[in-house]
């Protein structure tokens, strides 16, 4: 592990431990009369955890620069961040008064659903605890991020884990990621950045099969399961035996596509298999054990290297549609490779998350302002030469109810900061 990385942990780990104990310790005031008792404290909680976000940036700020010298990577940042962008608000856009009152709403819905007053006040204190270290995190890990971004030669990080870590974490330790894509976390993930380049990534990834055998086999059944880390053992692909353990079984387009398996999960097979030469067979004929054999996947799915984009050229740069001119999607990839930025309002360079968002809001706008439904998102020829589609008033509140639906997921756990800060964008939020 880097002597950075390893320092920031500890420190940062350090802030938010005691933030969150002081939180909690200021809980324990709270009494059955939820609503005053909250009035009283909050004031004070709200004053503590902001302490402890002040802190967590301020110790955040010097961490990647001394990660890339640590690395003998280029450091050219273009400016300087400023602490106190990142305390206007919380991560998600929310004003953290309202995000803490969630321990309070979560302590009244306990007692409707049967609690006693003293258990609903013990799990709104397990909420506060989780919201506060959720919260801390992901405060410091918009510094490291905003930190990449502000480094044109910088173009991604690797993901570092922090042991004991969950099944989830572990097989996307070592990962690099574009630095335009969000950090996955779950509410309680220590997972961090480390920045690195795309040239120097690999010196830096963690095994996930490393981590897994350096567990003891009573860790590694916590951890994933009783079968999943036994056909781990018995040579299974340890993606597919996560992604199909949390995810459920491919579709049979999914597996036809991707091999992945769509009829028996592990647990079915440990059932029926009898000895365990059958139960590898049968992983392998379900796509659970490869012919590469167990092999860390490098980069986050469907990552291309800058190289790749790069050596794949611009193509023609622009096209022309019905008198207008717009630029091409592989240009538009061409040139966000090549200068290290994108243009965040670009769908060719957009995730699949921020697509989501941006097309429900485009085809509604578009149909509005028309009054026809666009057959595509963006310049189309189909939507200037083919006959138009009426967008009757059935059709509108269809449209209306997509974009309702993706602008409701921005409130969900785990939703990516940069969709957020495209709904900003869009007036959305």
């Amino acid at each position: 592990m880097l002597v950075s990385a390893a320092e920031q942990y500890r420190i940062q780990q350090g802030i938010s431990t005691t933030t969150a104990a002081a939180a909690v310790a200021l809980w324990g005031r709270m009494d059955d009369d939820f609503d005053t008792a909250w009035a009283r404290i909050r004031p004070q909680t709200l004053d503590l955890v902001e302490k402890g976000r002040t802190a967590a940036v301020v110790n955040a700020l010097g961490y990647t620069a001394a990660a890339l010298a640590e690395t003998g990577q280029i450091d050219d940042a273009v400016g300087t961040l400023a602490p106190a962008a990142f305390l206007r608000s919380a991560p998600d856009g929310r004003d953290v008064g309202a995000l803490l009152d969630g321990a309070v709403y979560d302590t009244k819905s306990a007692v409707a659903r049967g609690l006693t007053p003293d258990a609903a006040l013990a799990q709104g204190s397990r909420w506060m605890s989780m919201a506060t270290l959720t919260l801390l995190a992901d405060t410091r890990r918009e510094v490291y991020g905003a930190d990449i971004i502000q480094r044109p030669t910088l173009n991604g990080y690797t993901r570092m884990l922090n042991p004991p870590s969950c099944s989830r974490c572990i097989i996307l330790a070592g990962r690099w990621y574009r630095w335009n894509e969000g950090f996955r976390r779950h509410p309680r993930c220590d997972c961090q950045h480390i920045p690195a380049s795309e040239s120097v990534a690999g010196d830096m990834r963690v095994d996930p099969y490393e981590t897994f055998r350096s567990m003891t086999p009573e860790a590694q059944e916590r951890t994933f399961g009783r079968s999943q880390a036994r056909a781990i053992r018995d040579g299974a692909d340890i993606y597919r035996v996560v992604n199909i353990n949390q995810r459920g079984l491919a579709t049979a387009k999914g597996a036809a596509r991707y091999g992945t398996p769509s009829r028996m999960t592990v647990d079915d097979i440990y059932r029926v298999a009898g000895t365990r030469t059958n139960a590898i067979r049968l992983m392998q004929r379900e796509g659970y054990i490869l012919d590469r054999g167990q092999v860390t996947v490098a980069r986050a799915p469907g990552v291309r290297t800058d190289a790749q984009i790069l050596a794949a050229g611009r193509g023609r740069g622009t096209v022309t549609i019905g008198g207008r001119t717009a630029t091409t999607r592989r240009a538009s990839r061409f040139d966000a490779a090549q200068i290290g930025q994108r243009d965040p309002l670009n769908r060719a360079t957009m995730t699949a998350a921020e697509r989501r968002l941006y097309d429900a809001n485009y085809r509604l706008q578009y149909a509005r302002t028309t009054g026809n439904v666009p057959r595509g998102v963006g310049l189309s020829s189909a939507d200037v030469f083919a006959a138009p589609i009426p967008a009757t008033a059935t059709r509108l509140v269809e449209l209306e109810q997509d974009l309702a639906r993706e602008v409701r997921r921005l409130s969900e756990r785990g939703t990516p900061r940069s969709v957020r800060r495209l709904a900003r964008s869009l007036g959305l939020i």
